[in-house]
């Protein structure tokens, strides 16, 4: 074997550790047939890969599942509890939070700190978000787990590349017109001993949209709109949606002439949707209804899921809601509130953050980043 086929071995077996990977985290207490039968692997290879992802701390094995007797049952892999985590972090208008997940997607130890951020300077959001880091970073040191990455999540536009060293955030809640957060973010991070790990800033929206456990069928399209201070919507394809989210949706104008948007104009759906504002769930439904038939009417989606503020906005919102939608070509059935509540952008933040693991656990392992 000449070095070039060695280099492509290397680039093979690394690859199938990831797709072992992948079924463990995603999968429910996965046997190594079952990983084999999933990944197309021979049962060899799958046994060999998951001894060097539980050496290396990802995996755990659980042993054979209740009620086997007989034969050789399959010994159970999960992700290992103690394994690496992400850390999520989150800035609203109201103020700034943070929590731990582990590589099953479990939400650990979260710190939410009240303040006012919206009309704050960048640098006044990070030093909010610092104490919310440091804490976080004790808790995952008190446990023994090395932190993988951060992920901040903001509620607005992120445009460019999601490092932290280039993201340009808008948020017309917050105040911010193309604001890199991510520099004053990183500093602090540094100043606490973090400045090693990797730091990304993504939108919330979308980040809320790919956490959710339910995406839908597999190759199917889910259409979902959420948020607090800022509305998005995201088309989530196989439980991705691609780190964006269409949070410019919430200026829409729902009511001419309606209240006043921090944006500048007047009527927005953000506004209009919001209880103190428009105190009638059923003609905020509506309002949601008719802009959100634009968008999702003609993708014709398999699931239309309504999270964030409006995941919790009751019964005469969500049939309000469904019937607009209905009047527009989508069923009813395909219309349901979010699975997660508050914290699902963190959850989907902290998610994120362990992506690189998940992908390409052998540079995780290693600490090498080519084979």
């Amino acid at each position: 074997m000449d070095a070039s086929s060695r280099i492509a071995a290397g680039d093979l077996r690394r690859h199938h550790l990831g797709l072992v990977l992948g079924e463990v985290v995603h999968g429910s207490a996965i046997s190594r047939a079952g990983i084999a039968a999933a990944t197309g692997l021979t049962r060899s290879t799958v046994s060999g890969l998951t001894a060097e992802l539980l050496a290396g701390g990802l995996v755990r094995d659980i042993g054979a599942g209740p009620g086997a007797t007989s034969g050789r049952p399959g010994r159970r892999l999960v992700p290992d509890p103690a394994g690496p985590v992400g850390i999520a972090l989150q800035v609203e208008q109201d103020g700034v939070g943070g929590c731990l997940v582990d590589l099953a997607g479990r939400a650990g130890a979260r710190r939410w700190h009240r303040t006012g951020i919206a009309g704050s300077p960048p640098q006044r959001a990070a030093r909010a978000l610092a104490p919310v880091l440091r804490e976080l970073l004790l808790a995952a040191a008190g446990g023994d787990r090395p932190a993988a990455g951060i992920v901040l999540a903001v509620p607005g536009v992120v445009a460019g590349p999601w490092p932290a060293a280039t993201a340009a955030v808008s948020s017309p809640a917050l105040g911010w017109d193309a604001v890199a957060i991510g520099a004053p973010v990183a500093a602090e991070a540094e100043r606490l001993g973090a400045g090693g790990i990797a730091l990304e800033v993504r939108c919330a929206a979308a980040l809320a949209a790919e956490a959710e456990p339910d995406a839908g069928p597999a190759g199917g399209t889910t259409v979902h709109v959420g948020g607090y201070s800022e509305i998005g919507v995201a088309l989530v394809r196989d439980g991705r949606a691609g780190g964006r989210a269409a949070t410019r949706f919430g200026h829409l104008t729902a009511r001419p002439g309606g209240a006043a948007c921090p944006c500048g104009r007047r009527g927005c759906l953000v506004v209009e949707t919001r209880p103190d504002v428009q105190p009638d769930p059923g003609r905020s439904g509506r309002l949601l209804g008719r802009a959100l038939a634009g968008f999702a009417a003609p993708i014709d989606p398999d699931r239309v899921v309504l999270g964030g503020r409006f995941a919790a906005a009751g019964p005469a919102f969500a049939a309000a809601v469904t019937a607009e939608l209905h009047r527009h070509g989508i069923p009813a059935d395909r219309v349901a509130p979010a699975t997660l509540g508050a914290d699902a952008a963190l959850r989907g933040a902290g998610r994120a953050a362990l992506a690189p693991v998940i992908a390409d656990p052998w540079a995780w392992i290693t600490g090498e980043t080519t084979p």
